[in-house]
């Protein structure tokens, strides 16, 4: 057990790209002097000269434990080298931690921030929790993108009702239909991050921490949000499906009368 402690360090949670290359990562660490511990799906990073910890996750999230806002903002940037998909808005939480006598997470109203309480250094409990962070904050991307997809379509619906048709040329509804798959596609192919990670398997003591980060975090509730908006989406995409069909079922009938009115003019002509 640690002794209570009423000093509070900094932790918080980033995502910066779609993914990270965590081969190349952990060796470039190894280069600079740092212990690193690669795990399948993340890579933890010590520096014995400081008590900090930094977990990176290869879907291009990651939390950093007791670094200040100088020392976090340089990882940002160093990470980008290894990142894929860099994003151009970099999502993150902050938290407060602690040592005292029982592992929690609880908000304190008075100050408005999210307090982990830790029992001990041990960096297994940080990683449990970090996988909690992470996958947050990789939602909190998600939700990001998905809703700002459809804020830009939302006119859709109501410019059909009023008018029956949609005031969007075939190459603009194509590039519509793209960007709408695009984002869907981009969900569900990285789902598997909301899983439960692999770790727990080997280590199942340590589970509950994750569970309890995700229960603070309302990280299935979010989930079953984020996919209504999938769903909101794929209405969206089924819209502009309809109004292309719609499109080129409006050419072909008029290649159709084209055609029959040339007909028309040349059995006039050979009778004239």
């Amino acid at each position: 057990m640690v002794n209570q402690s009423r000093t509070f360090l900094r932790c918080v949670s980033f995502c910066t790209a779609g993914s990270f290359d965590l081969r190349k990562l952990a060796a470039s660490f190894k280069r600079k002097g740092y212990l690193t511990h690669l795990l399948r799906d993340v890579l933890h990073v010590q520096n014995m000269k400081k008590p900090a910890d930094i977990f990176f996750f290869s879907y291009g999230a990651f939390v950093c434990w007791g670094l200040n806002k100088r020392q976090e903002f340089k990882w940002i940037e160093y990470a980008k080298e290894f990142a894929k998909d860099t994003s151009a808005t970099i999502e993150a939480d902050h938290f407060c931690y602690r040592f005292g006598e029982e592992t929690a997470i609880a908000s304190h109203d008075r100050f408005k921030l999210d307090i982990i309480t830790l029992d001990s250094d041990n960096y297994q409990i940080k990683l449990a929790i970090s996988y909690g962070l992470s996958q947050s904050i990789k939602l909190a991307a998600a939700e990001d993108a998905i809703q700002k997809t459809i804020r830009k379509n939302s006119f859709l619906p109501e410019e059909i009702a009023n008018r029956g048709t949609i005031s969007l040329s075939r190459r603009a509804i194509f590039k519509r239909m793209g960007e709408i798959f695009l984002a869907r596609s981009s969900i569900n192919l990285d789902s598997e991050y909301l899983d439960t990670p692999e770790f727990f398997w080997s280590n199942p003591n340590l589970e509950s921490f994750y569970v309890m980060t995700k229960k603070f975090l309302d990280i299935p509730s979010r989930v079953m949000a984020l996919n209504q908006k999938l769903d909101v989406l794929q209405e969206l995409l089924d819209i502009l499906d309809s109004q292309l069909q719609h499109l080129h079922s409006s050419m072909l009938e008029m290649i159709i009368i084209v055609l029959i009115l040339i007909e028309i003019a040349i059995s006039l002509y050979h009778w004239a």
